[in-house]
């Protein structure tokens, strides 16, 4: 961890603002970046009026999205001016697919942004606060932070455990796609199908159930092509890969989780080992979610 994190932010509340855009997805990294932030004193607010720090985390997918961000970093601009003008400071931070689909634009058309990053390197958010307080002190100048990388390390093994804030939460199992349908930008803001190792899908389940979780929704921009690394047990030596099929089976043995969702799924990994666990597994809900104009 940055050293200048530890020093100028532990011990502070600071007020943390978060707009969430698009599918639940977001939902979910808005929630993991308010627990990145959380240990550096970061308090989420419902207000962007009076925010310490202000996170736009963008959807790509909607027509104008853009324009959208613009419009909206507009009025946020003003409420930075104003914190400023009564000798306060208000980071603007964008995130999200269009963060990492139009990051330098962002900079360019709206200088006032102080950080943007894309949804693979949340995790290093701590660092790019340090990172601009400390271009911020050396130079008047505005020099925003870009990264919009696709790091080789998964940005889950960086996070904290997650805690449950009510009856239902979401765990994102697969990130990426490798499909490229001509109507979707995901292949190219979210990079290529990743699929985390089942142990830590479910240790983190459990972590959730509990802290009061009862029912879990898995995501992916493509979860039935689900394909983590299967846990490092007996069965490992005959089957080393888990498919989604699988992975619902053993969460089903969790005590106390009660319902299992997933989406978004696609039709061309529909299969009958997902289709027997619809039949056989009582937690798992009669519900998907799959993309029609896919064909």
């Amino acid at each position: 961890m940055d050293k200048q994190v530890e020093e100028t932010t532990y011990g502070q509340r600071k007020k943390l603002f978060i707009k969430t855009y698009g599918c639940q997805m977001n939902v979910y990294d808005s929630k993991r970046m308010a627990d990145v932030l959380a240990p550096h004193g970061y308090v989420l607010t419902g207000s962007a009026n009076g925010a310490d720090m202000v996170i736009l985390n963008t959807c790509h997918i909607r027509e104008k999205a853009s324009e959208k961000v613009f419009s909206e970093l507009g009025r946020i601009r003003s409420l930075k001016k104003n914190k400023t003008g009564s000798g306060g400071e208000m980071i603007i931070a964008v995130a999200g697919c269009v963060a990492q689909a139009e990051g330098k634009e962002i900079l360019a058309r709206a200088p006032f942004v102080d950080i943007v990053f894309g949804p693979q390197t949340y995790h290093r958010l701590p660092e790019m606060v340090a990172r601009r307080s400390r271009v911020r002190n050396k130079s008047k100048a505005t020099h925003g932070i870009l990264d919009t990388e696709f790091p080789p390390e998964p940005k889950f093994d960086f996070l904290p455990a997650p805690r449950a804030n009510g009856s239902t939460a979401f765990l994102s199992v697969q990130e990426g796609c490798d499909k490229f349908c001509t109507f979707c930008v995901v292949p190219y803001t979210r990079g290529s199908e990743y699929s985390r190792p089942a142990a830590d899908v479910l240790k983190e389940a459990r972590e959730l159930v509990a802290t009061g979780a009862l029912e879990i929704t898995l995501l992916g921009q493509n979860v039935n092509a689900y394909h983590g690394d299967a846990p490092y047990t007996s069965e490992r030596s005959s089957s080393g890969v888990w498919n989604l099929s699988r992975l619902i089976f053993a969460l089903a043995e969790i005590d106390g989780l009660e319902r299992i969702r997933y989406t978004t799924s696609h039709p061309r990994d529909m299969d009958s080992a997902l289709i027997k666990a619809h039949r056989d597994v009582p937690q798992l809900m009669p519900f998907l979610h799959l993309p029609v104009q896919s064909g």
